[in-house]
């Protein structure tokens, strides 16, 4: 017989949900289980999807760009340059695992992916962050 797990294991001690709740029960609100239609409307959630989505159509042609032009043409190979690829390359990070981790999860108004994928894009996106700024 397989023990079911309680979904009050993968939450923290103090777990937050910024808005006043009519309920005790926090597992039914999980972000990670149903719809956070609590914190906003759906027509918020798909804004955000929206825009996250913009981000990803726009933000990958132009970092992959400045890396391939900075890459192809000697001329372009100067300090600051590399300082703008440091950037893009940053910014593809963020776009891959962040962007559309964001854009998934508003979509579906609910982080569908898990905790584990959770701490995984909030860590990648964090690291893309600080490699981008943090290297100038």
């Amino acid at each position: 017989m397989h023990k079911t797990r309680d979904l009050r294991d993968d939450l923290p001690e103090d777990f937050f949900i910024p808005v006043p709740l009519d309920t005790n029960n926090l597992t039914a609100l999980s972000p990670f289980l149903v719809p956070q239609t609590h914190l906003g409307s759906p027509v918020i959630f798909m804004g955000m999807s929206a825009f996250m989505f913009l981000l990803i159509v726009l933000g990958v042609p132009i970092n992959v760009l400045t890396v391939f032009c900075t890459a192809k043409y000697k001329k372009l190979r100067s300090h600051l340059n590399y300082i703008l690829v440091n950037l893009a390359v940053a910014n593809l990070l963020v776009i891959s695992v962040g962007t559309t981790t964001a854009f998934y999860s508003f979509s579906q108004m609910y982080f569908a992916l898990g905790p584990m994928a959770c701490k995984i894009e909030g860590f990648a996106a964090t690291l893309g962050g600080e490699w981008g700024c943090g290297r100038e």
